[in-house]
C-alpha cells in the first residue's frame, strides 16, 4: 500500500537561494512515516509507551532536483518489513509530477528501556507485502 500526504516546504528550510536545504528532506521524511503508520492505526507515541523505539539505522537519499520555498510536495510512502526487527520505508517526493527524491529509510525495532532488538509489534507486521 502507498500512503500519500502532502507537505509545503517552509522558509526555514531553504537556503539564501530559496531552495530546500539537502539537511531538511531527512526531516521531512519523517514526517511522511510518522503519517503513514497514524493512517494504518498506529501511533507512534502509543509504541514508545508500550516499549518500542525505532531508531534509524540506515538513509539512502537519492536527489533528483530540488525543491524551493512554498512549494508543495507530494510523498509517497510504502512501508517494507526487512525482518522481525526490521523496516524499510521506500518513498519518492513529487513537485507537481516531477519526481525530485527517491529515499529509503531503514529503521531497527529496539526495547525502549533495555536498548535490544524487540520483535515488531504483531499488527505491524501483520502488514508485510
Amino acid at each position: 500500500m502507498v500512503h500519500k500526504c502532502q507537505i509545503r516546504v517552509r522558509y526555514s528550510d531553504t537556503d539564501q537561494m530559496r531552495r530546500m536545504h539537502h539537511a531538511a528532506y531527512a526531516e521531512y521524511l519523517e514526517v511522511a512515516r510518522i503519517e503513514m503508520l497514524r493512517s494504518q492505526g498506529f501511533s507512534y507515541a502509543t509504541m514508545e509507551n508500550e516499549g518500542y523505539i525505532l531508531p534509524v539505522i540506515n538513509m539512502n537519499i537519492r536527489y533528483l532536483g530540488g525543491a524551493e520555498y512554498d512549494d508543495l510536495l507530494n510523498f509517497e510512502t510504502r512501508l517494507k518489513i526487512r525482518s522481525d526487527v526490521r523496516l524499510v520505508f521506500e518513498s519518492s517526493i513529487f513537485t507537481g509530477q516531477r519526481k525530485i527524491v527517491q529515499a529509503e529509510v531503514e529503521l531497527a525495532c529496539l526495547d525502549r528501556d533495555s536498548w535490544r532488538p524487540k520483535r515488531l509489534p504483531k499488527a505491524l507486521l501483520d502488514q508485510r507485502d
